[in-house]
């Protein structure tokens, strides 16, 4: 029988296969080259960068607004998928756990085929014999004399010393006469620094093992969260998923760049990636929004940086 939370759990899995089937879709027609011919892995941390001029975008802000707020909306969706898929977990182990218990072993006391049976082997040892029956041993044979010989300086019938001659005076030296040197301890490894960490998750990315730098690059976050290699390491997670077609994800980095490090000098090429990975999942007037937005905020960003969001708002035939 189905769980109580099975109607909730398929509904979540229909959102989670359209968005999939979107994504294909896209996929097939929007041919994308990796990495745009950018730098995306810039880990220059610039705090020189100084805010840009305030100026009024009038209704870009709310989209902008209205943009943030989808992405949270998508985010629940996302979070009620991941409760489903852990309820479906508990309820496996639950299943495990049963399994475990029908197949554990007899208590004791049960009988077992192994046991010793005194009825069926009669003359085997340990078996219970009737009282007044002795098996006679077997005589001994006649004691042979053995010559009262000794070392020199010992009487007979003293014991025999084994002390090793290096040692009879008392001394501490070893086995041969030479003392054994006290071994000392390994130096503990040395540990990686911060910038060789980062340096790590940087060149999975480079080198094409996206799965590896996600791992490297989330564990690399949860120590050095503060760090000045945050934003950078933020944007090189949004590009982990970006680069596989994980959209979602890669669009709540990029958000979290251009709100958390706005004046970093990866924000403006992450709004970039925000507006592409918004049209990725068919968010056209969002996707418009953040392509305006990289000269709006941003009019001192590199050139390559402003001509890849024109176009790329014309390619979304933006009004």
């Amino acid at each position: 029988m189905l769980p109580s939370s099975a109607p909730r759990v398929a509904l979540t899995l229909l959102l989670a296969l359209s968005a999939a089937a979107e994504e294909r879709a896209f996929a097939q027609s929007y041919n994308r080259t990796p990495y745009d011919n950018r730098a995306p892995y810039d880990d220059t941390y610039d705090d020189r960068l100084e805010p840009p001029p305030r100026h009024e975008t009038g209704g870009v802000e709310l989209r902008v607004e209205r943009l943030e707020r989808e992405l949270r909306q998508m985010t629940g969706h996302i979070e009620e998928l991941q409760h489903a898929v852990q309820q479906l977990e508990e309820q496996l182990r639950s299943a495990r756990q049963e399994a475990v218990r029908a197949t554990a072993p007899a208590p004791a006391g049960a009988s077992r085929g192994d046991a010793f049976d005194p009825a069926g082997s009669p003359s085997a040892v340990g078996a219970p014999r009737p009282i007044g029956q002795v098996t006679p041993s077997v005589p001994l044979s006649a004691p042979t004399r053995v010559a009262a010989t000794t070392p020199a300086g010992r009487d007979l019938g003293a014991p025999l010393d084994v002390t090793p001659p290096g040692l009879k005076t008392g001394g501490s030296a070893a086995i041969g006469g030479a003392p054994s040197p006290a071994a000392e301890p390994a130096p503990p490894p040395a540990q990686p620094s911060m910038k060789d960490e980062y340096d790590e998750a940087v060149a999975l990315m480079r080198n094409g093992q996206y799965e590896a730098a996600e791992k490297s690059l989330s564990v690399f976050l949860a120590k050095y969260s503060k760090s000045k290699y945050a934003p950078a390491a933020t944007y090189g997670l949004g590009e982990s998923f970006f680069q596989r077609g994980r959209n979602r994800e890669a669009a709540e980095k990029y958000l979290e760049i251009t709100t958390k490090y706005p004046q970093s000098a990866q924000a403006p090429d992450a709004l970039l990636r925000l507006g592409e990975a918004l049209a990725a999942l068919g968010a056209h007037e969002q996707a418009c929004a953040s392509f305006s937005e990289v000269t709006v905020k941003y009019p001192g960003s590199p050139a390559r940086i402003r001509d890849a969001a024109q176009r790329e708002s014309k390619k979304q035939q933006c009004g």
